[in-house]
């Protein structure tokens, strides 16, 4: 985008690798990150660097996890004979909220 600086170049470009985010789309969310910097740009950039900082994989079942072994893992009444293979910490995280599996991943 001529004219932007490289600044928001660099940001709208580092956007734009986010899944299901093409250019125009990252060019919309970097320029609303941008305009509402207080409410929205300072606190995902806390947030993000929070997530850097404490965020591992899982030694044990690869999870992301904030604690290595992670919750599940390290959860003694979890039946350790049971295990379900995930592609997707969004599918251990769906089988997790409908409570539907007691083993381990």
């Amino acid at each position: 985008m001529a004219g932007a600086g490289p600044e928001i170049e660099r940001l709208m470009a580092l956007v734009s690798k986010l899944p299901g985010l093409g250019p125009r789309s990252a060019r919309r969310a970097a320029l609303a990150l941008l305009k509402r910097r207080e409410q929205l740009l300072l606190p995902l950039t806390a947030a993000m660097q929070d997530a850097a900082d404490k965020v591992t994989s899982c030694r044990i079942c690869g999870s992301l996890a904030t604690q290595n072994p992670c919750s599940i893992c390290s959860d003694p009444a979890r039946d350790r004979t049971m295990i379900c293979v995930v592609e997707e910490d969004s599918a251990l995280w769906a089988m997790e909220r409908v409570g539907a599996f007691a083993g381990r991943y």
